[in-house]
């Protein structure tokens, strides 16, 4: 919309342009006093209403925007909360001897799954905020930990205690990479 705003409102401009300094003459038999008879008024009106057209878009493009940034701020915050969430469990799981480990698969389905899910629903917030490049790394080093989880919680259910240990110490090394990456950018974009 915003490219076609602005085809729109420079068409306009130049149109108008052009048919101000247009001088075609009176019309034949008519005695010219000033040159305002001399601008073909139906072009220069048709101009006029493509250039407003065209800057009508382009407010219309820029309140978009401003709505986009609010809800890309809103997607950006479940990011990180998300992230804290379940970097806390993790982390506490890690913490934690695992003695029984249906305690790790019932901490992941009931814990986990949620934030995961609305990290990954709100992952563009990244993009549009920092950019390709630091969403593909944060994205790498959260699905690895996202993995690793996946593989705990199968440890679990299969009661292979070493296994869960394991994997749930690499999630939580991947979920401490994701955040310093994220950090990282914060810093770079603030």
């Amino acid at each position: 919309m915003r490219i076609i705003g602005q085809i729109l409102m420079w068409s306009g401009f130049l149109g108008g342009a052009f048919c101000a300094v247009l001088r075609t003459g009176p019309p034949e038999g008519a005695a010219s006093d000033s040159g305002w008879s001399t601008i073909p008024w139906g072009w220069y009106l048709l101009s006029v209403g493509v250039g407003v057209i065209g800057v009508t878009l382009l407010r219309i493009a820029m309140v978009k925007d401003k709505q986009d940034d609010g809800m890309t701020e809103f997607e950006y915050s479940t990011v990180q909360r998300s992230l804290a969430d379940v970097s806390a469990v993790v982390a506490r799981l890690c913490s934690q001897a695992v003695s029984d480990p249906r305690i790790i698969v019932a901490a992941i389905d009931d814990e986990c799954v949620e934030p995961l899910a609305d990290f990954a629903n709100s992952r563009q917030a990244l993009v549009k905020r920092f950019g390709m490049t630091v969403y593909a790394d944060v994205m790498t080093e959260f699905a690895s930990a996202e993995r690793f989880l996946n593989r705990a919680w199968s440890a679990a259910a299969d009661g292979y205690v070493d296994e869960v240990e394991i994997c749930l110490d690499r999630a939580n090394s991947h979920l401490a990479s994701t955040r310093e990456i994220i950090g990282a950018a914060d810093l770079q974009a603030g």
